[in-house]
């Protein structure tokens, strides 16, 4: 079992797929319309994945549709913001230590070369930043083909193509408070575990992207409970608190107008999921084939 930062990680970023289907109306979806509750017009919810290889992704038809019909795309962030990044490492940056001086000699030593072996870079770039950081990118390399996407990055695309406003449900102190709610030394355990363990990292990776494949929130947010274990606390800060933040930034947007939503995944289903925190505000969601 690998740790929940981890499984909380790679489900929860931002960041679909060309799986087949009947005609039959979907009893769960990753697409789901937003009506109801005096709406003139309905809006569109979508589960993102955070990276997928380029023959796992495709905006389908209805997709396009469906992001076209509305008049605002928001994701988790303001994705066209051009300091996003900047901002996002200078939030990331230790302050008064280094990773190295968390570790033992050893222990830095054998991080640094399995690090470079999987991911072809120097540990040492990661130095003074968080333990965030380099998990990231051990996530994005557990992603095992040559062409990869960020499924939320092509979605921005297509709103630009449209001129459509691009804005976020939080912003990126908002998602740095979530991330840094589990302890350092919590995040920099789960790291060296995931340096050290990563084929285990590779399975449960493969097996996450075939369950998101199956197009079914609840089921991707099972797997997500199965396969996570330790700090309920850091599972209630980034993904319940963050979603109940959401409510109210979702409602006012789909009554000013239309808008196409584009979330990770891990937040649509279960109990507190956005899909269920606004049916008990009133709406309607209806899962869309796509």
């Amino acid at each position: 079992m690998l740790s929940r930062f981890f499984i909380l990680l790679i489900s929860a970023l931002t960041f679909s797929n060309t799986s087949s289907f009947s005609q039959e109306q979907p009893k769960n979806s990753l697409l789901w319309m937003i009506s109801g509750k005096d709406l003139s017009r309905p809006s569109f919810v979508f589960g993102t994945f955070h990276m997928m290889c380029r023959s796992d992704f495709s905006i389908t038809d209805k997709l396009k549709e469906k992001l076209q019909n509305t008049e605002q795309f928001y994701g988790e962030l303001d994705m066209d913001d051009p300091t996003l990044q900047m901002s996002l490492m200078g939030k990331m940056r230790l302050k008064d230590k280094t990773l190295k001086d968390l570790m033992s000699e050893s222990e830095f030593s054998a991080i640094s070369e399995q690090f470079q072996r999987i991911t072809g870079m120097s540990f040492q770039m990661f130095n003074q930043f968080t333990p965030f950081m380099p998990l990231s990118l051990l996530t994005m390399s557990s992603i095992e083909c040559a062409d990869k996407v960020q499924p939320e990055s092509e979605f921005v695309k297509l709103a630009q193509e449209k001129k459509l406003p691009i804005l976020g449900l939080e912003t990126i102190d908002d998602q740095i408070a979530a991330i840094n709610s589990q302890p350092l030394d919590s995040q920099l355990h789960s790291l060296k575990r995931m340096v050290l363990s990563y084929d285990s990292v590779k399975q449960v990776m493969t097996k996450m992207v075939d369950v998101y494949k199956q197009n079914n929130a609840d089921k991707l947010y099972d797997f997500i409970k199965e396969n996570s274990n330790g700090n309920d606390q850091f599972e209630t800060d980034m993904l319940i608190k963050r979603n109940k933040r959401w409510i109210p930034v979702i409602e006012k947007a789909i009554h000013e107008k239309p808008s196409f939503f584009a979330v990770g995944a891990g937040h649509l289903g279960g109990n507190e999921g956005v899909l269920e925190l606004l049916r008990k505000q009133g709406y309607t969601l209806t899962p869309v084939l796509y």
